[in-house]
């Protein structure tokens, strides 16, 4: 076990739309061509990428990262990946990959899937922006949400055994724990003694928590064992939960709630097109889908 547990990050790309929906954009791009769309870039003499055709490729774009489109070397990037991707499918056919079965079974399945999800897209980027007075009023409404974990201002010797662990912790009685950091610098290629500086609380691995979290500053506790060693943690500051500023925030904040009425916009346009759809299931022949588990190895 880590003594600081991951977290996950907001936010991540939708996945590019594929063969697919590129056939779709280029027959739109040779219509556009022909009527004088203009040309932002040529590869070879068989690839020409019009204009029309990267704005697509921008539109697909989740609304959250739309920032990158906002420079020229972010649209330079975005087409980069369309040059390449044509490449490749270029290339591909050369090779005739384009008549292999299992190739025109993927592209025929995934078919629906890039439709549907090119369909959300469109449907969370005409999400209205949520205002900075919606995005204020929502802050008023809901301020206990805005308040950061406390924190705790950490250091720590670490070794890897148990027998240095009872050296440790018998040498500690002697209060000298900066000396002790520097006698037991830590685990080669592992965790390190030294300052771990100021750690949320709830960023902190569950059994170092319960063993330092009721700790005044100055006092220390351990040896407490995680998957990196045998930890001896001194708590050098605390600090109390606060109130997070609004001006902090406000722009991830209307970012978010943004994101948040598109979600619920897609699930009730997902549901209204269930509540109006006549779906009939054969359970009978659904239960044939079901598969049966391995055994486990030995038996």
């Amino acid at each position: 076990m880590e003594l600081i547990d991951e977290t996950q990050l907001l936010g991540g790309q939708m996945k590019t739309i594929t063969l697919v929906l590129l056939t779709l954009t280029m027959a739109v791009a040779l219509f556009a061509q022909a009527a004088g769309e203009k040309i932002v870039a040529s590869v070879n003499d068989n690839i020409q990428i019009t204009l029309e055709e990267l704005q697509a490729e921008i539109r697909t774009i989740p609304q959250e990262n739309l920032e990158i489109a906002t420079t020229k070397e972010g649209v330079d990037q975005i087409l980069d990946q369309v040059i390449r991707r044509k490449l490749l499918a270029l290339k591909a056919r050369e090779m005739e990959m384009d008549t292999v079965t299992i190739v025109k079974k993927a592209v025929a399945n995934s078919e629906e899937s890039i439709l549907a999800d090119f369909l959300l897209i469109q449907l969370r980027q005409s999400t209205q922006l949520v205002t900075p007075e919606q995005a204020q009023q929502f802050y008023t409404e809901n301020e206990s949400l805005f308040y950061s974990a406390p924190t705790l201002e950490l250091k720590q010797i670490v070794v890897a055994t148990a027998d240095d662990a009872v050296k440790v912790e018998k040498d500690l009685k002697g209060g000298d724990f900066d000396g002790l950091m520097a006698k037991y610098p830590g685990i080669t290629d592992g965790a390190r003694s030294g300052d771990l500086g100021i750690i949320p609380v709830n960023q902190l691995a569950t059994n170092v928590f319960d063993a330092i979290g009721s700790l005044d500053a100055g006092e220390w506790a351990g040896p407490i064992q995680t998957g990196s060693g045998y930890h001896f943690i001194m708590v050098v500051a605390k600090a109390p939960s606060k109130k997070v500023v609004f001006e902090e925030i406000s722009e991830n904040l209307q970012q978010q709630l943004t994101a948040n009425v598109a979600n619920q916009n897609v699930t009730a346009y997902i549901q209204e097109l269930e509540d109006n759809a006549s779906i009939t299931r054969n359970n009978a022949a659904i239960k044939d889908a079901i598969l049966t588990p391995s055994p486990a190895p030995g038996n």
